[in-house]
């Protein structure tokens, strides 16, 4: 027997969703369907009110008929042919070898077979791009991996939203995909919180949901490098047999010199009295360990007193474990093992107490750096203009100036870039470690010197 029950959450279309339950014998399940209908609340005559569950053997022979709308037809009619594929799936298995989540992983399989397909020789750009992250995804995946591929797949279905406001059914396959394709792609992309604002259908769907703000062209060309290793490995795996980015030219990402804190301003924030500021006190002392250490925030957020071995910080970098992991050990100095003892009776596993979040983070370091007088001007490159702009520096902190500043004292002193890879994590010869590099008028006046 099945029971429809109606969801009190609507998504951002005004609808809300059907789940369905399933009883027979032992096998008590529910799960959601996938399908959305206008809000309705029942008659109690005719079943009960929204949420409450209508029996379908109440509908008059037909199931759901109490809260599927007249207007919704197709949405009656792809119910009853779900029921129907989960009885025959049940009846097969003859009621055994059912675990908890068989009837959701039913559903899914009956929304997969129907699925609407192209004909035979298209393949549709985001179908490609959810197959690529559902096979190449695996638990030492990072998060910023995960996130940057969403995002890109967001970008994609947008454009496809985008193009079907002048032709309704266009569809954005890989054999559409060339130089004029792409490049109206990364335009779209590169103005895409322009035409959210102005067609508010864009964000309006499944898969296309969620806030947009100005892109950097260095974003976006990183979005477009996503998409090329999505058509490499459709190529390698024979799903296509041509790569629409083999003529493709993409951006040059642009970097301003590295900004980061000397020793002295460090040396400022730790002295600064935060006493007033608790929460900002906790934040200072993760920002100053990170300093020292030189790890990235989302190692920082994951370290245990386990990464804690003989006065040693020792990690695998959450951003490379998934293609090279490599073991990072940095040896704790005196100022990092003092931030630390003053955590040390911190229950549980944790190093640290939790920070809200990221974003809080970072804006927290901001107002600690204002709080300790660190505003010395600084010229820095602004991502959407790509100009020089003069700048407060405690406007351009950030988590990331904790590992710079790390990076670039220690390479200020010892201009070694192998030793200091060893305790950043960066490859050797890696062109993101060229970025940390500033050759300082101490480094040109050593440099001149050494030629007397």
């Amino acid at each position: 027997m099945f029971r429809i029950y109606v969801g009190k959450r609507r998504n951002c279309r005004g609808l809300v969703e059907l789940s369905l339950r399933f009883r027979c014998g032992r096998v008590d399940q529910r799960a959601s369907t996938n399908l959305w209908i206008p809000p309705v609340v029942p008659d109690k005559a005719a079943g009960g009110y929204r949420g409450k569950g209508v029996a379908v053997s109440a509908c008059n022979g037909v199931p759901g008929c109490d809260v599927i709308p007249a207007d919704a037809s197709a949405e009656r009619a792809r119910l009853m042919r779900m029921m129907v594929y989960v009885e025959e799936a049940y009846f097969a298995l003859r009621g055994k070898g059912i675990d908890r989540g068989w009837l959701a992983d039913t559903i899914d399989r009956f929304n997969e077979a129907e699925r609407p397909r192209l004909s035979a020789g298209r393949t549709v750009v985001t179908d490609l791009i959810d197959d690529f992250m559902e096979a190449t995804w695996s638990p030492d995946c990072s998060e910023s991996r995960t996130v940057g591929y969403a995002l890109m797949r967001r970008s994609v279905a947008r454009f496809e939203e985008f193009r079907r406001l002048r032709v309704a059914r266009y569809s954005l396959t890989v054999e559409r995909l060339d130089d004029v394709s792409l490049r109206a792609l990364e335009n779209f992309m590169l103005r895409e919180d322009v035409w959210v604002r102005r067609y508010p259908r864009l964000v309006s769907g499944a898969g296309l949901e969620g806030l947009t703000r100005a892109r950097s062209r260095n974003t976006v060309n990183d979005r477009m490098k996503l998409l090329k290793a999505v058509m490499n490995w459709a190529v390698k795996t024979g799903r296509i047999t041509g790569n629409p980015f083999d003529t493709y030219v993409s951006g040059r990402n642009v970097y301003g010199t590295p900004v980061y804190l000397t020793l002295e301003e460090r040396r400022r924030i730790e002295a600064c009295d935060l006493s007033a500021h608790p929460k900002l006190a906790l934040q200072r002392d993760l920002f100053v360990f990170q300093c020292c250490v030189g790890c990235r925030v989302s190692d920082l957020m994951s370290l245990s007193k386990s990464n804690i071995v003989d006065g040693e910080l020792i990690y695998v970098a959450r951003k490379t474990r998934g293609e090279s992991p490599q073991t990072i050990r940095v040896p704790l100095n005196r100022t990092a093992s003092e931030v630390l003892r003053r955590y040390a009776g911190l229950a549980g596993d944790r190093l640290f107490p939790a920070v809200c979040s990221r974003v809080c983070y970072n804006a927290a370091i901001k107002e600690i750096l204002k709080l300790a007088g660190i505003d010395r001007k600084v010229l820095v490159i602004n991502p959407l203009t790509r100009e020089a702009e003069c700048r407060r520096l405690y406007e351009t902190g950030s988590s990331h100036m904790a590992r710079r500043t790390f990076i670039g004292n220690i390479y200020k002193k010892f201009k070694d870039q192998r030793l200091v890879s060893e305790l950043s994590g960066h490859a050797a010869g890696s062109n993101a470690f060229a970025r940390y590099r500033e050759i300082d008028s101490d480094m040109r006046r050593e440099m001149v010197e050494s030629i007397e």
